[in-house]
């Protein structure tokens, strides 16, 4: 009784979405570190796939002068609230972490989100971009992906009683990383929102000739 509706749309323009594929590890560390350190200052989140890697990345980017620190759900409760609160304070401004990251996290100015691997979702992967740019003001969003994070994720629900809902969820993910239109739309789409104009901030609609790099790894997963 007496309710209201609200009703918004899933539009977020001010994020700049871009996908990158099939890249050699030195090359993307350089690619990584150059695009942190051209944003210096700014706050970013590193989401990766394992706790192991949230390590290794953490200790990358402070052996190259870049301050960061690792989360994930293997720590001590004490030690993750610390790390939480650091980054909202600005005490630091690189998180390398689980998708435990975020969730709750109040903080209105996070400038960029990298995605280390490919997410298994893109409900995931949408709330997890969402949490750059809150204050409307633009902001960076990459995502890197292989062909070995489509074996992993395979494997990760191999014996779950849905599994065959997990495939198609991750069959999606890597059609919209592999797509050479507009990449907001395809998201739109998805939650079932039409939107006739391309976006001009992804990175296909930027560059409308883009090498689709993806190309080889499509025809491999068809094989399968």
């Amino acid at each position: 009784r007496n309710y209201e509706l609200f009703l918004a749309s899933f539009q977020r323009p001010n994020l700049k979405l871009t996908v990158r594929s099939q890249i050699a590890k030195n090359k993307k560390e350089k690619e990584i570190l150059d695009f942190v350190r051209e944003r210096q200052g700014d706050s970013g989140i590193y989401y990766c796939l394992s706790r192991k890697e949230t390590e290794e990345w953490s200790n990358f980017f402070n052996s190259n002068g870049v301050s960061s620190r690792f989360y994930h759900a293997g720590m001590a409760s004490s030690d993750r609230e610390q790390v939480q609160d650091g980054f909202i304070k600005d005490e630091y401004h690189v998180i390398c972490a689980t998708i435990a990251f975020g969730m709750g996290i109040d903080k209105s100015n996070v400038r960029w989100i990298i995605h280390n691997n490919l997410p298994k979702n893109i409900e995931g992967y949408y709330q997890e971009i969402g949490r750059a740019g809150r204050d409307g003001l633009p902001s960076d969003t990459v995502l890197y992906y292989n062909y070995r994070d489509v074996v992993l994720l395979n494997d990760f629900i191999k014996d779950s009683e849905f599994k065959e809902v997990y495939q198609e969820k991750i069959k999606r993910m890597l059609y919209y990383a592999e797509a050479s239109s507009c990449r907001r739309n395809i998201v739109l789409s998805y939650f079932g929102e039409t939107i006739t104009e391309n976006c001009g901030n992804c990175d296909n609609c930027l560059n409308h000739h883009r090498c689709l790099m993806a190309l080889p790894l499509r025809k491999r997963l068809c094989l399968q």
